[in-house]
């Protein structure tokens, strides 16, 4: 199975991802070598399961692409708390190509997940990283950066976001 990213229309972006549990090992490694390539391929930050078809609570970062993470890329099952004042940044998402908006959202967060191993680890961020991690989390709970944004905002991208759902038609993944 070729695992492709999903645009906006698609069904798995808009449902709450299931956890996964030891069981899952094989599942989990094979979703993160797609998401992995995938990442890559697309020069994104950070990419959640739910982009690439599977209903999974997992995201990755980029490797390397934010130094706070450490050795931290993958986070399976996270929980966060976001605090800390809001501050307004400009997201955009590969599953929405090509639009690019400001909003705000906590500056900080807590984040407790387990990695490709299914070891548990906690870190706490702020700046970009926090940004990352609150962005993909959305996507595990079926949210995207434009539902953060003002109806005014949405009805200036009408157009926009109607072609993005039309590329997903194309592709099939409106079934």
């Amino acid at each position: 199975m070729s695992r492709e990213i999903q645009l906006l229309g698609s069904p798995v972006l808009r449902r709450k991802s299931r956890e996964l549990t030891p069981e899952d090992a094989r599942l989990l490694e094979d979703v993160l070598r797609d998401m992995k390539r995938i990442i890559r391929q697309e020069d994104g930050l950070g990419l959640a399961a739910p982009q690439v078809g599977e209903s999974l609570r997992v995201f990755i970062l980029r490797p390397g692409s934010l130094p706070e993470l450490g050795v931290r890329w993958v986070f399976v099952n996270p929980e966060i708390t976001t605090s800390g004042a809001e501050a307004r940044h400009e997201e955009g998402c590969l599953s929405i190509p090509g639009i690019y908006e400001s909003f705000r959202r906590p500056s900080s967060v807590a984040v407790e997940a387990l990695d490709e191993e299914l070891r548990p680890f906690r870190l706490e961020l702020d700046g970009l990283a926090s940004r990352a991690v609150q962005h993909e989390t959305d996507h595990l709970d079926g949210v995207l950066f434009i539902d953060h944004l003002s109806p005014v905002k949405k009805r200036l991208l009408r157009g926009k976001l109607s072609a993005i759902r039309g590329e997903a038609a194309r592709r099939g993944q409106l079934a």
